[in-house]
């Protein structure tokens, strides 16, 4: 276990929904631009056009709306990337074209870190989206990034090159191993949140209690009044003998 006093230079969230960034790993990222200088990208996999229980909002003028909510979140917490990968709610699957676009905003960006939703778990279950985009994302990194021999034409037509991640912190697991202390950060977290117009039924002290309650329960982990917790990957990308040989 490790309580964290140092910060990415680079840092992109790859997310399956609008809020979900926010909710995960919001107090982290805002600490980090604020505190450390990190630049921050979010890369949103859905366009969230099915979260809702209106009967009277169309699918369309949601996504719209969550574009720009997802915006005014991403400014309260510092992101100044933030890309749409625009595939349905819901409808995220483990394709070429999936893989190829985190791929390519991978090497775009050439974040040290990336951050996603856990997508393995044991004794509870999470949405479809969250498995698969966690999924694509630890896959994009790990197999295809760093490799040219994968979707040549992003170095060959559009001027990219491969980048090799360093690290991933996947949140939403329930076996945590690193964390941040977010504490002067709940204030970041609860209006970034509260940005989600459109998903938000609790007002500002209900969705502050809430987010207490969720990063308050490592405190007896870790000492921390209030954290966000991630379980860590480091790839280990370093050679090429390596590369070639878990290939």
């Amino acid at each position: 276990m490790e309580i964290l006093t140092t910060a990415p230079k680079r840092a992109m969230a790859i997310t399956p929904h609008p809020d979900d960034c926010e909710g995960g790993c919001g107090g982290a990222l805002a600490k980090w631009v604020k505190e450390f200088g990190t630049v921050a990208a979010v890369v949103m996999c859905t366009n969230g056009n099915k979260g809702t229980g209106d009967r009277e909002m169309t699918s369309e003028k949601l996504a719209a709306t969550r574009v720009i909510e997802q915006h005014n979140a991403s400014d309260i917490v510092g992101v100044t990337d933030v890309v749409f990968l625009g595939h349905p709610d819901g409808g995220l699957e483990d394709t070429l074209l999936f893989r190829s676009q985190v791929t390519r905003e991978i090497r775009r960006f050439k974040p040290d870190l990336i951050l996603c939703i856990d997508p393995y778990r044991s004794i509870s279950h999470t949405h479809r989206d969250h498995r698969k985009s966690g999924q694509v994302a630890l896959d994009a990194a790990f197999s295809y990034a760093w490799s040219y021999q994968h979707f040549p034409e992003q170095i060959t037509e559009e001027g990219l090159e491969p980048h090799r991640v360093e690290q991933a912190f996947l949140w939403g697991g329930e076996e945590p191993d690193v964390f941040v202390d977010i504490q002067s950060y709940l204030d970041v977290k609860v209006d970034s949140l509260g940005a989600h117009v459109s998903q938000m039924s609790s007002d500002r002290e209900q969705r502050l209690e809430r987010i207490k309650n969720n990063s308050g329960r490592h405190k007896e982990k870790t000492g921390l009044d209030y954290a966000e917790g991630f379980r860590r990957i480091t790839f280990n990308l370093g050679s090429l003998d390596w590369q070639l040989m878990h290939r």
